[in-house]
């Protein structure tokens, strides 16, 4: 209930916030216009009508919650206070931001002779428009700081307020980031291609890239080291956050520079293929793919180092030591795979255009080389020169860990990675032999029925090609994942009979006979030995199992002998919840007899395996969640291969 209330209260407190401050800036606008454009009395109305309205219901609200915060030191501490305090000052900064990127964009602009309508944001506003909203941006975002300044001198209690504010400063530095590498860009485009091209559409390049520079690296710079001196806070440097920023901004980079290096290659290709373009107008053409290239390879650079330093650096505790190399591995294997699935998926278009170009080769009379061919040829060769060697380097190096012997073949293999990986292509695969299949089965029924198509030749190889090729990819990760399969078996065998375990239980008991069942479908090669408790303690051969697995009564009434067996055994004990008087169990407790003997069994096996153990888990909102879009991703890439083998059938379906 008070979670509803805080989200009510300061959502309209921040909306009526945000209704004064602009109708304050509409107002200082409007008098400062005075009978010049802007200063109707629409406008005037406009700004007293929000001031009015908002006025009352901000100072209601926002009174409100001081008071609450006055009486309750969690509401003070209240992640919802976190949200609205920082959403606030992104809310009333930003702007100035903006409109000082737009006083400089505009000063730039007419610098280089340029109408003010050239810049790329406020060519249509005056110098005192811009500077309205600077000043009482300004006033509003001091007092949320001083309001926020006190709220952290208070020590709020828990991990909201840190948490808000460090997603607070990573949004400032993409913001600033995203100025800064535009800013280059514009900046490289203009200077390769201001040797072939003259006028407005460059020097408005320059101009607009300089205002982003201006204001972009300085402000990155700032917030970037506010947030590396932050690292040496534990809490700050191992969060998860800084991770997925880092993930998120080396897989741009990369992406940014394979997309535009492919499209560089494309132009260059058509170069060489023999297009009629003089040297400067090829350097016109690959001046924007370069720049965007240059100015993301930046990005792809610094963040990647710094990704890579992070996964080098990440340890796992575990007990008796630290281990170095588990999670790493893992970090590590994430980013290659999604580089691997992207090479393989730009690899497999650049192999579909060149054998459809080959095919339009073979199956045309009269074969002229013209525009069409050539950018055929320009695209599949450029796919595939970027997307080849991106998936064979990142391919070869997961594919060589998989295959080693041992603990680190062992994770690799079992990696949830790999699997999603594996099942994802195959699932793509699947479908697309599925629509391929259907769509090469439609002309040639259409034939049969006495309709045949004009093309009919032309249109059933170009199906068949895209049938084989999914296949293919379908048979290689195939036998892939059966590899994986086989090696896991073989090695999971020999984990399995290097663990022997030991039952304890009544005699002639139902108990014993289900966990060992059990043990033997879960993992048929795993020493078994039964003991009934009721005959002392294990001798000295049984005891050297690795694990034992015992009812509930036995560990809430052990007898003297096997209380202190217990107390010196140095493998795992397994408790199976069976029913005990006077003893109710948090899980288990109630459930029925073969259901724990099956979670005894696999229990014994992931200790086996070296895994982590399977835990009890309840269905919550956010599995649903997960579920669903899990359901909307497999959707739309049903719809995405349905509409490929549509737009490939040149439209037969219409």
């Amino acid at each position: 209930m008070q979670t509803v209330r805080r989200l009510y209260v300061y959502g309209v407190t921040l909306i009526s916030l945000e209704t004064v401050l602009w109708g304050s800036i509409g107002l200082a606008r409007s008098i400062l216009a005075g009978q010049e454009i802007g200063g109707s009395v629409n406008r005037l109305a406009g700004a007293l009508s929000l001031i009015l309205v908002g006025v009352p219901v901000f100072l209601l609200h926002w009174w409100m919650a001081q008071r609450a915060v006055s009486k309750d030191i969690e509401e003070r501490s209240s992640r919802t206070r976190a949200v609205f305090l920082y959403g606030a000052l992104l809310a009333t900064l930003i702007p100035v931001v903006q409109n000082i990127l737009a006083l400089a964009s505009r000063s730039l602009a007419m610098a280089f002779s340029l109408p003010p309508q050239d810049a790329f944001l406020g060519g249509d506003q005056l110098v005192s428009d811009n500077l309205v909203a600077i000043l009482l941006n300004l006033l509003f975002a001091a007092y949320i700081y001083s309001v926020a300044l006190a709220d952290w001198k208070a020590t709020p209690q828990g991990d909201a307020f840190p948490e808000v504010r460090r997603l607070y400063r990573y949004i400032w530095m993409l913001y600033g980031l995203a100025l800064l590498v535009f800013g280059v860009q514009q900046t490289l485009a203009f200077l390769l291609t201001v040797w072939d091209t003259v006028g407005i559409g460059v020097r408005s390049l320059i101009a607009n890239g300089l205002a982003m520079l201006l204001i972009g690296a300085p402000l990155w710079v700032f917030v970037w080291l506010r947030i590396q001196a932050s690292l040496a806070e534990r809490a700050e440097s191992g969060s998860l956050m800084r991770l997925v920023i880092l993930y998120l901004l080396s897989f741009i980079g990369v992406g940014s520079v394979l997309g535009s290096g492919g499209v560089a290659l494309y132009v260059l290709l058509r170069f060489a293929l023999g297009l009629n373009m003089t040297f400067t107008g090829l350097l016109s053409e690959l001046g924007k793919p370069l720049s965007v290239a240059l100015s993301f390879g930046g990005v792809w650079a610094y963040y990647g180092r710094l990704l890579s330093a992070e996964i080098a650096a990440y340890q796992v505790q575990v007990e008796g030591g630290e281990q170095v190399g588990q999670r790493a591995a893992a970090l590590r294997r994430l980013y290659y795979y999604v580089l691997a699935l992207g090479g393989l998926a730009t690899s497999f278009i650049g192999l579909q255009l060149l054998l459809a170009f080959l095919l339009d080769m073979a199956l045309s009379q009269t074969p002229t080389w013209g525009s069409g061919l050539r950018d055929s040829l320009a695209s599949a060769l450029s796919s595939l020169l970027v997307g080849v060697p991106l998936w064979a380097t990142t391919w070869r190096l997961l594919a060589s860990e998989a295959a080693l012997e041992g603990e680190a073949g062992d994770h690799a293999r079992r990696s949830l990675l790999r699997k999603a990986y594996l099942y994802f292509v195959l699932f793509a695969a699947v479908m697309g032999v599925m629509f391929s299949a259907g769509a090469l089965l439609f002309p040639l029924l259409r034939a049969l029925l006495g309709e045949p198509p004009q093309n009919l030749l032309s249109e059933s190889l170009q199906f068949l090609k895209v049938l084989i090729l999914f296949a293919l990819l379908l048979v290689y990760h195939w036998l892939v994942l059966r590899n994986d399969q086989r090696l896991a078996e073989r090695s999971l065998t020999r984990r399995h009979a290097q663990f022997p375990v030991l039952v304890l239980a009544p005699d002639d008991d139902e108990f014993a006979r289900l966990v060992v069942e059990a043990l033997e479908r879960e993992a048929a090669q795993m020493p078994v030995a039964m003991h009934p408790y009721r005959q002392g303690a294990p001798d000295e051969t049984l005891s050297a199992a690795k694990a034992v697995i015992l009812p509930a009564e036995l560990a809430a009434r052990p007898s003297e002998a096997l209380r202190l067996w217990l107390q010196g055994y140095d493998g795992a004990r397994l408790v199976v919840p069976t029913p005990s008087p006077g003893w109710h169990w948090v899980f288990g407790s109630g459930r029925p007899l073969p259901a724990l003997a099956r979670h005894a069994a696999r229990i014994a096996r992931h200790l086996a395996e070296g895994q982590d153990l399977p835990s009890p888990r309840e269905t919550s909102l956010w599995t649903v969640l997960g579920y669903i879009m899990a359901g909307l991703i497999a959707f739309m890439l049903l719809m995405s291969l349905i509409n490929l083998v549509v737009t490939l059938s040149g439209g037969m379906f219409d």
